[in-house]
């Protein structure tokens, strides 16, 4: 039975390794699995202490059994720090994605674009409109030209999405450290630990175990979570490839698993989308706003000019008479040059504001469905490029 003990690795051990195999050893034995003890092991103090984003939850927790996941998991583990988009790696990871999904896009929307084309062509040949030659030629000149400004216009396309990318993550980063300070106040709880001193301190105020777990689920990471998830399953699963879901009732592991990750995606895709929303709507704004100046800027230009025109004398306007109407440049831009009134112009925004949120809405639950189904297919990656075909579906049927 010792050596059965002995050879049980605690949840602990898992997240610290070979660091906690000896330390950990022989530490409270008869309950290595839980870990429930009232004053911590040094060494997770030192160890744990060391990540910020990684030791709120020990700070307001007086048990440490419910300071780990049973995957062995710190909450809030997979939280990002504020510029970690910045370091090399992650910039490198972030260029290269945008890059090709802008590629892949404008390659995508060219060979469409040529398509349409040449059917529309091809009907004026069976009209006999154009012979079949013409076609060909029409459609190389098409093809020469369309190609030459699709690349030209390609790197400022990548550009302004890679200021979108990190705005977005900029944001996104800015309401987590709103939830986690102001709302939730789970970093509070962390600069509490630090002041401390470490774990087991005497203050026992703090979030409940619902905020430390909620910004845990919004801040989680698919890809990781996904791989996490799919191990953990497959360690429960029986010969048959069963596993007991949460209801109780007997499932497939992958069904399992796209059951808890749409779930996982959901949580923590609020964050991002609500980032991305929200540089949208700044957009939408900016663009609105340029508009009603401009609007404004002739308005006034027009008054100006037909109170010129108002002072002219009157050998000029019996001239003008006599020699016929003289047409107006402002009446040939009556439309274009058309008061809106703000009422109306304010109305306009509203229901724009309110179809890209709609639209964003069913974007963040369709991509998260596609997180599941990728996670699925396959764990990790499957996850990652199922949100975004899931977001991007929803895009398009709505565009």
């Amino acid at each position: 039975m010792g050596a059965a003990r002995n050879n049980e690795s605690s949840p602990l051990q898992i997240v610290l390794g070979s660091l906690a195999s000896n330390s950990l050893s022989g530490y409270n034995d008869s309950k290595s699995s839980t870990l429930s003890t009232t004053q911590p092991h040094p060494s997770a103090i030192h160890i744990l202490g060391t990540s910020y984003f990684a030791s709120p939850r020990l700070a307001a927790l007086q048990s440490p059994v419910k300071k780990l996941n049973k995957d062995g998991r710190i909450y809030m583990e997979d939280r990002k720090g504020p510029f970690d988009h910045f370091r090399p790696r992650s910039l490198l990871v972030s260029t290269a994605r945008v890059t090709s999904i802008n590629t892949a896009t404008a390659l995508s929307t060219f060979f469409s674009d040529q398509l349409n084309y040449e059917q529309k062509n091809e009907e004026l040949v069976d009209s006999g409109k154009i012979t079949p030659r013409e076609a060909d030629k029409l459609n190389e000149e098409w093809e020469r030209r369309e190609w030459d400004k699709r690349v030209e216009a390609l790197p400022g396309k990548i550009g302004w999405a890679l200021l979108r990318f990190h705005a977005c993550t900029g944001i996104m980063r800015f309401y987590e450290f709103v939830m986690g300070r102001y709302i939730l106040k789970v970093d509070v709880a962390s600069r509490a630990l630090v002041g401390d001193g470490g774990v087991g301190g005497t203050n026992s105020t703090g979030p409940s175990d619902s905020a430390f777990e909620t910004m845990d689920k919004l801040t989680r990471d698919p890809f990781l979570s996904s791989k996490r998830t799919a191990q953990i399953l497959q360690n429960e699963a029986n010969i048959l490839g069963k596993v007991t879901s949460s209801t109780g009732t007997e499932t497939t592991a992958q069904r399992e698993l796209m059951r808890r990750m749409f779930s996982t995606c959901l949580w923590a895709n609020i964050i991002p989308f609500l980032a991305e929303l929200t540089v949208q709507q700044g957009v939408l704004m900016y663009g609105y706003g340029v508009y009603y100046l401009e609007k404004k800027r002739r308005m006034r230009s027009r008054e100006h000019n037909q109170k010129l025109a108002g002072d002219l004398d009157l050998e000029e306007e019996s001239k003008d008479t006599e020699t016929g109407p003289v047409n107006n440049e402002w009446d040939e831009n009556e439309d274009s040059d058309k008061v809106v009134h703000e009422s109306a112009y304010a109305l306009s925004f509203f229901f724009q504001s309110t179809r890209l949120s709609i639209a964003k809405c069913l974007g963040w639950i369709s991509a998260s469905a596609g997180g599941a189904v990728g996670s699925g297919i396959y764990p990790g990656w499957g996850a990652v490029f199922g949100t975004q075909i899931g977001d991007t579906v929803v895009g398009a049927l709505i565009e």
